[in-house]
Parts: structure tokens; sequence; C-alpha cells
């Protein structure tokens, strides 16, 4: 449950599917990627920048700091094209957090805060593990956005992550 190799695939993997959500969000007319919808978190551009700050509140409880979200649909960056960068600077620095950690340290348990005040606790791994969950799980909603805008959704599950790398000449997911 603590292999480190495999929480990094998972990080990885989560980074590579934000990359793929990205490039196809860009290919859309800027007016689909901002326009309101029937969906909680109003649009595909609000729903993204919402990943962005549930991995930043997550982070900060990994390392001890709080959080400063007060709803689900805070934005704090108006543009595609800064919040991409945003992103990718976030996919980068949690690779570097989960190598930089121990096996104790992924073992430990974090008291967190939710938006909304709820709290709870689990370990570091459950933490890490949360963040993919989580992004594939709004990710799902973005695509279902996209049939709402009459575009093809990005392909994004595990299976077509492996055959990128395979097909790229990467290294494989562990076994």
């Amino acid at each position: 449950m603590h292999d480190k190799s495999y929480l990094r695939t998972l990080i990885d993997f989560n980074a590579w599917a934000n990359e793929e959500m990205y490039q196809k969000v860009s290919e859309l007319p800027p007016e689909e990627v901002k326009k309101e919808r029937p969906t909680p978190l109003v649009s595909i551009f609000v729903s993204m920048h919402h990943l962005l700050n549930v991995d930043r509140i997550w982070l900060g409880h990994m390392q001890g700091e709080g959080h400063k979200y007060q709803t689900l649909r805070d934005v704090e960056i108006e543009e595609l094209d800064e919040l991409w960068v945003a992103r990718r600077e976030m996919d980068k620095t949690l690779g570097e957090y989960v190598d930089s950690l121990s096996t104790e340290e992924l073992e430990q348990i974090i008291d967190y805060e939710l938006i909304g005040g709820k709290t709870g606790s689990m370990s570091r791994t459950m933490c890490i593990t949360h963040l993919v969950i989580h992004g594939a799980y709004h990710r799902g909603w973005i695509s279902d956005i996209f049939g709402q805008a009459g575009a093809m959704q990005p392909i994004i599950d595990i299976p077509v992550y492996e055959r990128a790398l395979r097909e790229g000449g990467l290294p494989p997911m562990p076994v």
C-alpha cells in the first residue's frame, strides 16, 4: 500500500491526464471553455481551476499548512494559458513531493479540513491517492461538458496512458 513507485505512477498518470485534458480544452472555442452550463462547477474553466485548487489544498495539508479557499468555485487565474502553466507547475511539484517522501512519511496520518469546514485524518498515502482519484472524477465531469459543447472529449484512462508510455519508448508502469 505504501509503495512509492506505485504512488509516483499515479501522480505521473495524473499529470499526463491533466496535460491531455488541457490540450483538448485549448482546442475548444474560448467561449465554450468559460460557458456556464448545468454542472455543479459551472464551466470547463472553473472545473479545471477547482482541480488545481484542491491539489493545492491537499499538498498544503500534507505539508502542515492550511488553505485560503472559501468555495469549490474559487477562481484566481483568469486565462487558460496561465492556468495551464500553474497546472504544470503543480504536477511537477507533486511528483517531486512524492519522490521526497520516506516510507515513514507515507504512513504518517494527516489531519485535514475541507472547504466548508469538515475535518478528518488519513495517511499521506491516501491523501496522494485521493488527489489522483479526485482528478479523474472531475476530468470525467469535464468530459461530459465536452459532449454538451459538441466536441470529442479526451480519452485519458490508465490503459491509454500505458499505451502512450509504451509507444513513446518510456519506462513502463510498475507491475
